[in-house]
């Protein structure tokens, strides 16, 4: 048993390296909530993308584009920092740990601490971990990472998703602002104010329906 664990504590290392130059896509705090807008804490789990304007065929779009200004860019980090802390709370208690400890390295300082069934009970990421060891470690703990990842960008960019188009139809802001997942590697950046705060907005279009839930 204790050659066991001292593999899984060598794998929880390698883990912790392999993550450690990544940003958590869950934050307990984030920074935009305490009027930090400099990007600190943003998920990067999707892609912002403008409504399409000058579209051929269609005279109605012709110079019809989103504004993107300082405005937006705070309105979507506030947005952003709301649905990582809401989701924080709502973690199992394993995953909650994983964030507040600094990611991945966390559970290799649990491991090594020998406090890893006290620390993640019932884990997902244990199972991938233990059951990498029968056909290759590395790959099998690998796994367990990538589920813990790829099910926080989902989350985040789905109530990302929401958010926007919940405060489109409530306050008419962020009008032509489209939500775009990423689960892959990697965090996408938000990309910098193109136009003054003081640029005309894109016109409200009537009789939108609702996003798509799947």
């Amino acid at each position: 048993m204790k050659r066991l664990v001292r593999w899984i504590a060598i794998l929880a290392m390698l883990l912790g390296i392999v993550g450690c130059g990544s940003n958590p896509v869950i934050n307990e705090k984030p920074a935009a909530l305490s009027g930090d807008y400099s990007r600190k804490d943003f998920s990067g789990s999707y892609a912002v993308v403008m409504t399409a304007s000058d579209i051929p065929g269609v005279p109605a779009s012709k110079g019809k584009k989103a504004r993107w200004s300082e405005d937006e860019v705070k309105q979507v980090l506030h947005l952003d920092a709301h649905c990582q802390a809401e989701l924080f709370k709502q973690l199992p208690g394993w995953a909650q740990a994983i964030v507040k400890e600094g990611g991945w390295s966390a559970l290799a300082v649990a491991v090594g601490q020998g406090a890893f069934a006290s620390a993640f009970p019932g884990a997902q990421v244990a199972r991938y971990i233990l059951g990498g060891l029968g056909y290759g470690a590395f790959a099998g703990a690998n796994t367990g990472r990538y589920r813990q990842d790829g099910s926080e960008k989902g989350a985040m960019a789905y109530c990302m998703l929401l958010q926007t188009w919940e405060s489109n139809q409530r306050y008419g802001i962020l009008e032509g602002i489209l939500i775009v997942p990423w689960y892959g590697n990697g965090q996408v950046e938000l990309p910098k104010a193109a136009d003054k705060v003081d640029a005309p907005t894109l016109p409200r279009v009537s009789g939108r329906g609702r996003p798509p839930l799947r």
